[in-house]
């Protein structure tokens, strides 16, 4: 995977700001020995997210290869105000808060697939269940068009669907388990 030195520095922005406001998070690591940046979060084309990345750096073309990168996080507490993404039948524990969202199902996907051409573009829609402490859990289900965030309002939160993954491909069936959720909560101010 080769991405251009444009893409990563905005990949880096878009990691490190949230809405126009400052997020506090760990700042990329270089060294110059290896030319090698590792990244513990990056969101890429505002709906690939990626966790442990390492880039190595070519000084000949400008460009930075990836090296190795995750596509699921390192633990299942997710960070207010940053994205993270969640898998079918995990639970993440929002940081900070008595948050917990669990994705549950997937209840349709007619997203035009990649590689048609298609009069609609279709949509995703999506469970999940909201759970607080001493609280009874709360289904939501979102549906997602084409076009992202999708704001949902907490008790005191919002949170943003910003993105449904895998993305259909013609003649490729996308397995349930394989449906990861990109979210997002933030504090209603």
């Amino acid at each position: 995977m080769r991405i251009s030195l444009a893409q990563f520095v905005l990949g880096l922005i878009s990691a490190f700001f949230v809405s126009g406001a400052a997020v506090a998070v760990e700042l990329p690591s270089f060294s110059a020995a290896e030319r090698i940046v590792r990244i513990p979060q990056i969101m890429m084309d505002n709906n690939n997210l990626l966790y442990d990345v390492e880039l190595q750096l070519d000084f000949d073309s400008g460009k930075f290869f990836v090296q190795r990168y995750s596509d699921d996080a390192p633990t299942n507490i997710a960070e207010l105000n940053l994205p993270f993404k969640l898998a079918l039948g995990k639970t993440a524990t929002i940081s900070g808060t008595d948050l917990q969202l669990q994705f549950s199902d997937v209840t349709e996907d007619s997203r035009c697939p990649t590689g048609l051409a298609c009069i609609w573009p279709g949509q995703a829609g999506v469970v999940i269940d909201v759970i607080r402490a001493g609280k009874d859990s709360e289904k939501i289900t979102l549906t997602s068009p084409d076009s992202y965030p999708i704001i949902h309002e907490l008790s005191g939160y919002k949170l943003e669907l910003l993105g449904v993954q895998p993305y259909p491909v013609f003649d490729t069936a996308i397995k349930k388990q394989d449906y990861r959720l990109i979210l997002r909560v933030m504090p209603l101010f």
